[in-house]
């Protein structure tokens, strides 16, 4: 018997010490009984300081803390847990439990107190690393490259990147939004974006060039009529606001809405409610209004020419979209894009000789990405070859815009590099001494290059054709004379 007890001792001693949960034994009246190694750890005390005192009385030496778990218990005489921090700024959870004898009399109080420091500690950083995850996610989405129809939208340089990010985040928003750039940058396709990735996209998009209907058929065609309305008006037609209920209608080129249809356009932005010509009857319409433009609408309002209150309405949130000179870096991606796109599924994709790149990359695309498309398509159906060189490109790229830079008053995009601008103004210097002499060596004399240097340059940045067409017309007159 005796041996039976004493190993059952060693048992229950073996547990509790080797326990990594702090464990302490107060009596019924919060005397302290016991104290493991992992409690001494957690209190920074040890059990010959606690042993035997008072649980307040070590309180008031700073080597328990307040309020107590165990204390509680023999309040209660029910189970308590606290969650708490020490004085060494550790984060813990103690649990008291009551152990009564058999005439239901409190005896001892068992309390466990666990650490979670590292746990909480852990669980932020999973929360950071899983809002990181999440913030990845979102980043991958917005750089992936947008379908819409068959076509993307690239964005390699940053002002794009930052473009289509706004472009999601106004998707989760139900706000007028007002898109400008110049022609051919893509205003409808952002357009797309917004309505495709918000909650409307179940619903259509609608769509009206305002500056492609007549200024006496615009009104009719927003708003709808009724038969009778006027003059052909056969039948009860629904207009495009009615038609886009619950969805999102893109007005573009809104500069060129006519001033009545301002006026009936302001209201319905005010109150949602749209009349048809030739009704007195008004129908509440749920249509979020995107709208787009590649005229100054600030200066033409202040000019009279557009209304200053529907310009405020409109431009709610104005979104930029960069020219396609401004962002170099998504030039190259969408010109192999576009080539590709283009070419017959059954064929070979074509490719451009180095020289034909430089010369596009050059270009600045006044018609942005419209231009380059159509550029693209052109050079697929015309090119006889499966390399397209320079001279397969039009006239219109391979002269380029003649550069001001001579007589000192050019500038360039901030996103070109010192090597584009180099190129650029060489590319300029040879045009115009080519203009000036038609002969290489009197190029090759002007500029104090070699004869075969002229001739390579000109070949690099593709003025060998134009180049010949110069002397062979210098020839010419030279004959007649």
């Amino acid at each position: 018997m005796d041996r039976t007890i004493q190993e059952l001792t060693w048992e229950h001693n073996t547990i509790i010490d080797s326990s990594s949960d702090g464990l302490f034994v107060c009596d019924g009246q919060g005397i302290i009984l016991r104290v493991n190694p992992a409690s001494e750890r957690i209190n920074h005390a040890t059990a010959k300081e606690l042993v035997g005192k008072d649980y307040l009385d070590a309180a008031r030496e700073g080597l328990v803390i307040l309020p107590s778990a165990a204390l509680e218990a023999i309040k209660k005489s029910a189970q308590v847990s606290l969650l708490q921090e020490n004085r060494f700024g550790r984060k813990l959870i103690s649990t008291a439990t009551p152990v009564f004898d058999d005439h239901d009399q409190l005896i001892r109080v068992v309390v466990s107190e666990r650490d979670i420091t590292e746990i909480d500690r852990l669980q932020h950083e999973l929360e950071k690393q899983q809002a990181l995850g999440d913030q990845f996610r979102q980043q991958i989405l917005e750089l992936q490259p947008l379908q819409r129809d068959s076509l993307q939208i690239i964005a390699e340089s940053p002002r794009m990147i930052k473009t289509i990010r706004q472009s999601l985040k106004l998707s989760r928003v139900d706000s007028t939004v007002l898109i400008l750039g110049e022609s051919g940058v893509g205003k409808g396709l952002i357009a797309d974006i917004i309505h495709e990735h918000s909650p409307r996209a179940e619903k259509p998009i609608i769509k009206l060039n305002c500056g492609a209907i007549p200024e006496t058929l615009i009104e009719a065609e927003l708003f709808g009529y009724n038969k009778g309305a006027f003059t052909g008006a056969a039948n009860n037609k629904p207009g495009l606001l009615e038609i886009a209920d619950g969805g999102t209608i893109f007005l573009d080129e809104i500069a060129e809405l006519p001033t009545a249809s301002q006026v009936k356009l302001l209201r319905f932005m005010e109150d949602g409610l749209i009349t048809r010509l030739g009704s007195t009857e008004s129908r509440r319409i749920d249509v979020r209004i995107l709208a787009a433009t590649n005229r100054d609408l600030e200066e033409m309002q202040e000019n009279g020419q557009f209304r200053s209150d529907l310009y405020y309405r409109l431009s709610v949130i104005p979104l930029q979209i960069p020219p396609l000179r401004e962002r170099k870096e998504c030039l190259l991606p969408l010109i192999r894009f576009y080539i590709d796109h283009f070419t017959p599924q059954k064929e070979k994709s074509k490719q451009l000789t180095s020289a034909a790149i430089d010369t596009l990359m050059a270009y600045h695309f006044p018609g942005n990405v419209r231009e380059l498309m159509n550029i693209c398509e052109r050079l697929v159906v015309m090119s006889d070859s499966e390399m397209i060189a320079i001279n397969d490109l039009p006239q219109t790229v391979i002269s380029g815009p003649t550069s001001k830079v001579l007589n000192g008053t050019g500038s360039w995009p901030q996103e070109m590099s010192m090597a584009q601008i180099l190129e650029t103004v060489e590319r300029d210097v040879l045009l115009t001494a080519a203009r000036r002499y038609h002969r290489q060596q009197d190029i090759a004399a002007g500029l104090s290059l070699s004869q075969p240097t002229v001739a390579r340059k000109l070949q690099k940045y593709g003025l060998s054709s134009q180049f010949d067409k110069m002397s062979a017309t210098d020839d010419e007159n030279n004959e007649r004379n």
